[in-house]
């Protein structure tokens, strides 16, 4: 009977400490509030491991604890993250002797992405990919398994939390009860998991995220201030401007406008940044990027890509990242940016790059100016495309300035390009000014 006292009293601790728990979350009703929970988070490098296994595949298949959540059947409930980690073969080496680690996360209808690992490692960076629908890698499209809303492709888990209902549709229900935060959430974690690793230079852990994944880094950009680097890819913020399906959903979306927009906060960021996209991309468009990464103080990188689509194997595939997150553990610094963009008189445009490969060789092949005279979308419009003149500083080793006349009136966007090839790798890559619109 003491035995069983003893076990009654215990149970009930635990039920009244998770509901404490869970009142505390419930407390989160202001953005100040938001912002000391993430802050808190953030503080704490020692994220809690349910459970880990190494695969045939060589991945580390982990569980981390997540946030409380109210499921289904009105029971609260700890969630907990699907994750992939591995570390590099031949890790690039930070000043203290450690390797650099990424923070991977997806966009719709995508999960934590072994490849995309792979390709981290490959360029010498340990990474972790988490899943933030609460699904698995497991594919269960044959198997007679319960699958994840709006996605016929992978298993969830049974400790999930909230996958993501529409653009920001379930605005109606507590912040803590909502997608996003739980996604901001499980970055976090993430970080506090790699950062908490022997072998991980805990001070160069960067974030990168693809489409909704690019669209949770700038978001996490505004409320965590310790990572590396970030690098949104197509993702950014000012969704409600965009003249297509995000603007229409988003009238009137008081939890996206007051808690959840990446222009509020993506200003505090200190750190470099790259913003990787391409021309046409009809989801994110060019100047709801540009607005977001105007609002940055410091470094800041931009790469358009004609051409290259939009999706996670694409978007893991461009050499931008890697380069641009190497360059920044090595020299603190983006490897190269436009530092102006000048409108001059009768249709004259200019463009200054600074380009800072430390002992790189490498060559700048040819500047090309893209413009369109289309409203609207800037992945409906109609795109023009010229060479413009090269001029190569002769006081300022890599400042370049590219020069064009070609611009007549009524022309609402233009950005210049860049192509830099690095010699050794026989790789070109693209840097880009920032976008400009009358």
């Amino acid at each position: 009977m003491k035995r069983l006292n003893i076990l009654l009293v215990s149970i009930l601790c635990s039920s009244l400490l998770n509901a404490c728990a869970f009142a505390n979350s419930m407390q989160i009703n202001t953005r100040a509030q938001l912002e000391a929970h993430f802050s808190q988070l953030s503080a704490n490098a020692n994220a809690k491991v349910i459970s880990s296994k190494r695969r045939a595949d060589g991945m580390m298949e982990l569980y981390l604890e997540g946030e409380p959540y109210t499921a289904a059947n009105g029971n609260m409930t700890t969630t907990q993250i699907f994750a992939l980690y591995k570390l590099p073969v031949m890790p690039l080496k930070t000043a203290k002797g450690k390797t650099p680690a990424m923070v991977l996360v997806h966009g719709g209808g995508g999960t934590a992405f072994k490849q995309w690992v792979e390709k981290w490692n490959d360029a010498g960076f340990a990474a972790m990919a988490i899943a933030v629908e609460g699904q698995t890698d497991t594919v269960v499209d044959n198997l007679n398994t319960t699958k994840i809303k709006g996605s016929l492709k992978w298993q969830k888990h049974l400790n999930s939390g909230p996958s993501r209902d529409g653009i920001y549709a379930d605005f109606d229900k507590p912040l803590t009860e909502q997608w996003m935060f739980h996604a901001v959430s499980a970055v976090i974690r993430a970080k506090s998991f790699l950062a908490s690793q022997p072998d991980i230079d805990e001070q160069h852990i960067g974030l990168a995220g693809i489409s909704w994944g690019g669209v949770i880094t700038a978001t996490v950009m505004g409320f965590d201030n310790s990572f590396d680097f970030s690098i949104p890819i197509y993702g950014c913020g000012f969704l409600d401007s965009m003249e297509n399906q995000y603007k229409e959903a988003l009238q009137g979306n008081f939890a996206y406008q007051t808690f959840w927009e990446p222009g509020l906060a993506v200003g505090h960021y200190l750190k470099p940044s790259l913003w990787l996209t391409w021309r046409a991309d009809k989801h994110f468009s060019l100047d709801a990027q540009a607005r977001t990464y105007h609002q940055l103080t410091t470094d800041y990188s931009v790469s358009i890509k004609p051409g290259i689509k939009h999706g996670h194997r694409v978007g893991w595939q461009q050499d931008e990242p890697y380069l641009f997150a190497t360059q920044v553990v090595r020299q603190g610094s983006v490897w190269a940016k436009s530092l102006a963009v000048k409108n001059l008189n009768s249709g004259k445009v200019q463009a200054e790059f600074i380009v800072n490969l430390g002992n790189q060789e490498y060559q700048v092949t040819k500047a090309t100016i893209h413009y369109t005279k289309d409203n609207g979308h800037t992945g409906n419009a109609k795109w023009l495309k010229a060479e413009m003149e090269l001029v190569a500083s002769k006081t300022q080793p890599g400042r370049y300035t590219a020069t064009s006349d070609v611009l007549a009136m009524g022309v609402r966007h233009w950005f210049v390009n860049l192509e830099v090839k690095i010699v050794n790798e026989n790789k070109t890559y693209t840097v880009s000014s920032t976008l400009y619109s009358n």
